[in-house]
């Protein structure tokens, strides 16, 4: 499912600004709870206190018949404070209270339970059914002017028990929640909005006008450019983008320009060789009938005739130009492969039995190094053997004071290290059969390497120039490549990349 990243960015943006205000409005809550409930609890003391008070002046002034009104009236006059009693430590009645039905009730188990840990300092709350109150004990103790009526025997005359109501508390509570709520979710949206507002000033517009360039370059327009105006990553992000486009236009254009070049090359190379092939055929039947008439005219010579040198001469000239118009016929009209499954040993195994005579009298050392394993490959083994041949040749022919010429031959993968990107594009099989052959002769300069697989291209004194074009085309029709590499001084390789059968 199609998912924007400006939806996406949201969710999360909401997401994590809901946990934010969510985790704040928990928080403040928590606060405002503590602080109502602490203030309530600071009521209770004063509350506590004032009463304390209010009973000490009765009792010293002996007029502890206004106890009973003085508690009704404090009750009725601060509606939070719900009761006022007094009950005896011992025993726990409730001797005095602003309620008077209490009077002569045990007084409530939490109040025993603080009376008997003596816990007298810190107020705490109690609930009553479903209310809750926040409750305060006090000591009245036997001070010498209430020993006159309460004698001195006890130390406390009674303990005193003030109950606040925290029903407005609750209701403070819950109304801070509320707004807490309704200020998170107006927060929540107000953030929300600043941030599609935002995202869609600052991401989705440039976005959408990246995605429009990039559709109208789809379409074929290289001529179009992202704005680089902005000073953020969407500028350089253009930057890059439009430096790619200018490097992807020149290679386009570099391309095309090889392209016309390459065709022009085809076409003038096909017009050759229908030039070469008619010139070929000409010349190849009056060739024959004159090697006829000279050999006739050699066989009748004694064999002591001086002329019989110059008759040989005719003939090996004849022969050399036989042979070239052979090589011209071949390059101007191939024949095409006939494939097989074949071993690359065994084709170059015969290669190297019919170029071993001369590389013996070359002084040049063919050493092989062939993989056992090696898979078998779709080819035309006479081909393949004209290749091998012609590469061996070349080998020899550089190394007139003698050298070595090593054949390697293994497998790898495709995906190897030691297939470049190009190869791979044209390799189609997984395994691929290589074939180096490596000399060291003189080595071939760098402006001729890029020349050397063109027809007619040659260094040598003899020799056409079509070698080693027509071992190239024989590869490439095979689905392989071949390239070579040289340094000038210490030889030149051959490489052979053909698609081997998978094992």
């Amino acid at each position: 499912m199609y998912m924007s990243l400006k939806v996406r960015i949201v969710i999360a943006a909401f997401l994590i600004t809901l946990a934010i205000l969510a985790i704040s409005a928990w928080r403040d809550i928590q606060f405002s709870e503590r602080a109502i409930l602490e203030s309530q609890i600071e009521k209770a003391v004063l509350f506590s206190d004032r009463i304390e008070h209010g009973l000490i002046v009765l009792m010293l002034n002996n007029n502890s018949k206004e106890l009973q009104h003085f508690m009704t009236s404090i009750t009725t006059d601060f509606k939070e404070l719900k009761g006022v009693r007094i009950f005896r430590p011992d025993d726990g009645i409730i001797f005095a209270s602003s309620e008077p039905s209490e009077i002569g009730e045990r007084i409530y188990d939490e109040d025993l339970k603080r009376l008997e840990a003596n816990d007298f300092n810190k107020p705490f709350f109690i609930e009553k059914g479903d209310r809750q109150f926040a409750s305060k004990l006090t000591k009245i103790r036997n001070m010498p002017a209430c020993s006159r009526c309460h004698g001195t025997e006890k130390e406390v005359l009674g303990i005193m028990d003030v109950e606040l109501s925290l029903d407005k508390i609750h209701q403070t509570i819950q109304k801070v929640k509320q707004q807490h709520l309704v200020d998170s979710v107006i927060g929540f949206f107000l953030i929300g909005g600043g941030f599609l507002l935002v995202i869609g000033i600052l991401i989705e517009r440039p976005i959408k006008k990246m995605i429009q360039t990039i559709r109208k370059i789809e379409e074929g327009d290289l001529s179009i450019r992202m704005d680089e105006t902005r000073g953020d990553e969407f500028g350089l992000l253009a930057t890059s983008f439009n430096s790619m486009l200018d490097s992807v236009v020149s290679a386009k254009k570099q391309l095309e320009d090889y392209h016309i070049t390459q065709m022009q090359k085809a076409s003038r190379l096909a017009s050759l060789g229908e030039i070469i092939s008619g010139i070929a055929h000409e010349i190849k039947n009056p060739l024959a009938g004159i090697s006829c008439a000279v050999q006739v005219f050699h066989s009748e010579l004694e064999k002591n005739d001086s002329r019989r040198e110059v008759t040989a001469e005719i003939l090996d000239h004849i022969r050399r130009l036989d042979g070239i118009v052979k090589g011209l016929l071949n390059y101007a009209k191939p024949k095409p492969p006939q494939f097989f499954s074949s071993s690359v040993r065994d084709v170059l195994d015969k290669a190297i039995f019919f170029l071993y005579p001369e590389a013996k009298k070359q002084q040049v050392h063919i050493e092989t190094n062939l993989d056992p394993d090696m898979p078998s490959v779709m080819m035309d083994p006479d081909q393949m053997q004209q290749v091998f041949l012609n590469l061996m040749i070349n080998a020899v022919q550089a190394m007139p004071d003698g050298g070595a010429l090593k054949i390697t031959i293994y497998k790898t993968e495709k995906d190897s290290s030691d297939v470049n990107n190009a190869i791979k594009e044209i390799i189609s099989s997984k395994q691929v059969a290589i074939i180096k052959f490596t000399d060291t002769g003189a080595g071939v300069e760098r402006e001729n390497l890029q020349n050397i697989f063109d027809p007619f291209f040659t260094k040598k004194s003899k020799g056409t120039g079509l070698g080693l074009s027509i071992s190239q085309r024989i590869v490439q029709e095979h689905g392989g490549e071949i390239i070579v590499d040289s340094k000038v001084g210490k030889g030149c390789a051959f490489t052979i990349y053909l698609p081997a059968i998978n094992s």
